[in-house]
């Protein structure tokens, strides 16, 4: 299947594998998926910057919020969380992130515990 994706201030469309219907979850052929002229543009960009401390310096509020998860959750907590939203791997190469939301399409299969 493609999908559309953001690397390096690019958008591309990528093969990737069908995702696996997990329960509580529905898998959708989409038809139609709205792409936010503001929300990706603002995505794009930031791909574009692949330093960590011109991201930060582009996006002052989340250092703060980074520093305040910091002193209340501790230092292992806060950097699995920014490891969880990072766009680089465990090697520090950054990955595609996948754009558009707001879908609509037809239901192909659903997980467990979905009526």
């Amino acid at each position: 299947m493609l999908q559309a994706l953001i690397k390096k201030g690019k958008v591309f469309a990528e093969d990737v594998p069908k995702p696996n219907v997990s329960p509580g979850s529905v898998l959708i052929r989409v038809v139609y998926s709205c792409i936010s002229a503001g929300t990706e543009i603002a995505g794009i960009q930031a791909s574009e910057s692949t330093s960590l401390i011109r991201k930060a310096m582009q996006q002052p509020e989340k250092v703060e919020k980074a520093w305040n998860m910091l002193k209340s959750e501790g230092l292992s907590r806060t950097f699995a969380k920014i490891r969880s939203v990072s766009t680089s791997d465990n090697k520090g190469q950054e990955t595609a992130k996948p754009t558009g939301y707001s879908l609509s399409g037809i239901v192909l299969a659903i997980g467990e515990g979905i009526d």
